[in-house]
């Protein structure tokens, strides 16, 4: 029988590694491992809401830890004790506690494979298991009802309705709404371009729009083009 060396089985500490613990381990504290740590995120290109999620998700567990820890202090049980507070204590949906921990466990695990702390603490502890909710829609009746509650004889009513349709014709997400540019937009071919830096995967892809929608954004830009923005849907400022 032969027998892997433990350097050479899966997910074991090289030497390397453990010489780079070992040299940082008095001086690393929880902030400088995040700065580190976003400083690598924002070289792999990903979404500013993307980003943004990992500077939110560490806002709320400083909240909790109530300020900088050292490394020495980064333990499997303070993890789990915080998952216990944000459902016991902060009463959050168990879908919530999950992005937070998925954020969380990717900082971890890039602690971990850089050498900053010693134990893989993200394999101690997992998203919680949680039925599948049922997506529910607007019926027809609702949305003109919503439709109905609008202003549109003012200008933010008229935005505000237009943005709906946008919404409704296109599914995209609400960060992607809002950094629609009017250059994306297509009112010929009924098409808004996505650009691949605006969207959540990075890809860029044109969503058709019904002729309903084409003849309101014909009208909307028309009255906001006054504003001088790239962006297509645009607040008054006072």
């Amino acid at each position: 029988m032969q027998f892997i060396r433990k350097s050479q089985r899966k997910g074991s500490r090289s030497a390397q590694n453990i010489k780079q613990f070992k040299q940082s381990e008095q001086k690393m504290t929880l902030f400088e491992m995040f700065e580190r740590f976003m400083v690598f995120k924002q070289t792999e290109g990903l979404a500013k809401p993307t980003i943004q999620g990992y500077y939110e998700h560490f806002h709320y567990l400083n909240d909790y830890l109530g300020g900088d820890v050292p490394n020495e202090e980064i333990t499997v049980e303070l993890f789990r004790y915080y998952i216990g507070y944000m459902l016991n204590d902060q009463g959050l949906k168990p879908t919530t506690v999950n992005v937070r921990i998925r954020t969380n466990r990717a900082f971890l695990r890039h602690c971990y494979q850089e050498g900053w702390i010693e134990i893989p603490i993200h394999y101690k502890f997992k998203p919680i298991k949680t039925p599948e909710d049922e997506i529910q829609s607007f019926t027809p009746a609702e949305i003109k009802a919503l439709l109905n509650q609008i202003d549109d004889s003012r200008f933010v009513g008229f935005r505000d309705k237009v943005m709906i349709y946008v919404l409704l014709d296109t599914m995209v997400i609400i960060s992607e709404l809002l950094n629609m540019r009017r250059s994306n937009v297509d009112l010929k071919s009924g098409y808004i371009k996505l650009e691949p830096r605006e969207t959540k995967t990075k890809r860029s892809r044109s969503v058709p729009i019904s002729t309903k929608t084409i003849k309101l954004l014909e009208e909307y830009m028309r009255e906001s083009d006054d504003f001088g923005s790239e962006y297509l849907f645009v607040s008054i400022k006072r």
